[in-house]
């Protein structure tokens, strides 16, 4: 009876211990900075020195080894085109021969492209070029904390999970075997979740989004003028004069008078 309380006791302060390591890593989670495309660029390679940290209880066996800054891009570009469809088909095919891909498009010019990010700024500079009235705008995400927070909790998390296999195998009665097994359905969910996020990360920081907008460009019309040439000149007097004449013929047949006329209002 008392080795069954002892296993218990185990199960419980693993639990609480794996509750207390979700809860006080969250925050690191939730933290993200948003940065312009310029400033990403120009904090990435002073913030590589910093060193990974460390899980709780362990100590870095290298504490000067650089970290890769780990940056999520996302693009929005707007420019204009005579034809939209063309356009947008011309769009998706430099994305193609870049390495990426369309997710989506529609025929009001609507593109949503994945880049790779390596190749996001020569994307880009080839579409400008072949772009009228082209703006663009990028945002930068810093995930290194977030990816490198859930790399962590995902490890101790599968330590727990060892060590939850360990004292299944002592469980003695129905009571310790169900408390057990609930705490290892918590983790091995915790565990899924974990390496989602990772899995999601990876692929954000890998391809970069791209959101493009092909807009209407309208020509202004332009208002045609005509003037007789040399050929044209002595004919465009010619009809000038037989516009003379014809009122001059028609006074002598036809003549206006003036009348006055007196109405009587009702």
């Amino acid at each position: 009876m008392e080795i069954s309380k002892k296993l218990i006791t185990s199960v419980i302060f693993l639990g609480l211990t794996f509750s207390f390591t979700q809860c006080s890593s969250t925050e690191g989670m939730e933290r993200q900075r948003n940065l312009s495309y310029d400033e990403a660029e120009r904090i990435a390679p002073s913030m590589a020195a910093s060193p990974k940290a460390a899980p709780s209880g362990e100590i870095s066996q290298n504490t000067t080894k650089p970290l890769k800054r780990m940056m999520v891009y996302s693009v929005n570009v707007n420019l204009q085109s005579k034809e939209i469809e063309s356009k947008v088909t011309e769009v998706i095919k430099l994305a193609e021969s870049f390495g990426g891909f369309a997710l989506q498009y529609s025929s009001n010019g609507r593109v949503n492209l994945k880049i790779p990010a390596e190749k996001l700024k020569q994307f880009l500079f080839t579409l400008r070029n072949q772009s009228q009235n082209y703006s663009e705008e990028v945002s930068a995400q810093d995930v290194t904390e977030d990816f490198t927070d859930t790399e962590i909790r995902m490890e101790n998390s599968l330590k727990m999970r060892i060590r939850l296999l360990e004292i299944l195998k002592t469980a003695k009665t129905l009571e310790e075997t169900l408390k057990v097994e609930a705490e290892l359905s918590k983790v091995s969910e915790s565990i899924e979740r974990f390496e989602g996020r990772l899995k999601y990360l990876s692929s954000a920081v890998q391809l970069s989004s791209v959101h493009v907008q092909v807009r209407q460009k309208w020509e202004p019309v332009v208002q045609k003028e005509y003037k007789p040439g040399p050929l044209g000149l002595p004919f465009y007097y010619l009809y000038l004069g037989l516009g003379k004449v014809k009122d001059g013929v028609l006074w002598l047949f036809v003549q206006e008078i003036p009348k006055e006329t007196t109405e009587i209002p009702d």
